[in-house]
């Protein structure tokens, strides 16, 4: 699995952003073609990290895997909250499908140059929780695993996402 799964999970997370901006556009223009672009986007962002989920715990082998630290990252939440709420807040009743597209690839590449995501909020959702793990060799990673994790040494065998992204 390769970096092109961690930058299809970032730019999920904005899914839900794009579900209120459906609905600012709906109050304010009705229903139109951007409404329903914008409405099926977010349906498909929605069930994408589900669907790598899927697909990394059928194809991706384990490694075993030795944690010397473990911090929460679920802080990093708010971000996405905020954007979230930032389209309803703002108001924006004029929405440029073709920008919109642009701007989702820019952070497609973003995502895929920087080493790590943030917490993705749909998965928080479906119970999974972020860490920053670092391995007893000093690499640093982020982790995604279903349960909450007090020890480093709970940590035994983990799926590789991405060259920085961990899954338990």
């Amino acid at each position: 699995m390769r970096n092109w799964l961690k930058s299809l999970l970032f730019v999920s997370a904005f899914s839900p952003a794009l579900l209120a901006l459906a609905g600012v556009r709906y109050y304010s223009k009705g229903l139109d073609t951007v409404f329903y672009q914008l409405v099926v986007i977010a349906l498909i962002g929605i069930i994408l990290p589900f669907l790598i989920l899927s697909l990394i715990r059928k194809k991706a082998e384990i490694i075993n895997f030795k944690a010397k630290k473990v911090e929460s990252a679920d802080y990093l939440l708010l971000v996405f909250i905020g954007s979230y709420i930032a389209p309803i807040i703002m108001k924006v009743a004029e929405i440029n499908f073709e920008i919109t597209a642009i701007i989702v690839l820019i952070l497609f590449f973003v995502a895929w140059i920087i080493s790590y995501i943030p917490t993705h909020p749909l998965l928080y959702i479906a119970k999974f929780r972020f860490y920053k793990v670092e391995s007893d060799t000093g690499m640093v990673y982020v982790l995604m695993a279903r349960r909450i994790i007090r020890s480093p040494k709970s940590i035994k065998e983990v799926k590789q996402i991405s060259n920085s992204m961990l899954m338990e």
